[in-house]
């Protein structure tokens, strides 16, 4: 697929979780984790809770992370004074999670199959959609646990930014393997989508540049946050939502 070609939106891969029963993609899950690039992944970690913060202001009360991998996220904003519970599909990630903070409310569940309890002031939902195989009754169940006034703040990947569309011409595609479980594969356009098809509104949202964290500083974080902002198709690894019902 050559660069100004439009790319397949929401594409489907063949991933080890796909067609598996829970037990098994709890196994799989728990292999993500333990294999991890854990460094790279904590420095965007750390920038999505900052943006999350910022989304959420001086609000409090209970907070819901699914998909909350190795805690950090949950950790956070348990130190902040939330009331947090903290679901994942991994029972090594939740091991990790209940480490980090004891008032972490921390269980496995397999949201595609199984039923979410409980009424949430905000639920954060961070690079996991990609990960189902119906991200939209996903999204829809949390939509329904959000609490009046609530917020639901999700991050989705961009999967045809530039590198990966300079990698794909080059003949360089792994979209599978137990590094990389994303089953969707989105682009701008079909996470919006997928947003509107579950009766949400966008309040705010911002794009996260492809450059590495690890080069955020100065010149290189003001232009790739701007290019991130401007051509988000091209230039964006993920965008964060704001959402509330509509």
């Amino acid at each position: 697929m050559g660069v100004g070609m439009r790319p397949t939106e929401a594409a489907t891969t063949n991933v080890p979780g796909q067609s598996l029963p829970p037990h098994d993609k709890r196994a799989v899950f728990d292999q993500y984790w333990r294999t991890r690039d854990l460094p790279s992944a904590d420095l965007r970690t750390r920038l999505r809770i900052e943006i999350v913060e910022r989304f959420l202001g001086d609000r409090k009360g209970s907070l819901l992370d699914v998909g909350c991998g190795r805690g950090a996220v949950a950790a956070r904003f348990a130190e902040a004074g939330y009331s947090v519970t903290a679901l994942d599909i991994s029972p090594l990630a939740i091991k990790m999670t209940e480490r980090l903070h004891p008032a972490i409310k921390a269980a496995v569940l397999d949201l595609e199959s199984e039923p979410l309890n409980g009424s949430f002031d905000a639920i954060l939902c961070l690079e996991m959609l990609q990960q189902v195989r119906d991200p939209v009754a996903v999204l829809a169940k949390l939509r329904d646990a959000l609490a009046p006034e609530g917020t639901l703040i999700v991050s989705l990947p961009n999967e045809f930014h530039l590198v990966r569309r300079l990698a794909i011409l080059a003949g360089r595609v792994n979209f599978g393997g137990i590094e990389d479980t994303h089953i969707k594969l989105y682009t701008p356009a079909e996470q919006k989508r997928l947003i509107h098809a579950c009766g949400l509104h966008v309040e705010e949202s911002v794009s996260q540049s492809i450059i590495p964290p690890r080069w955020l500083g100065g010149w290189a974080h003001r232009m790739g946050n701007a290019l991130a902002k401007l051509m988000p198709g091209l230039f964006s690894l993920s965008t964060i939502y704001g959402l509330t019902p509509e």
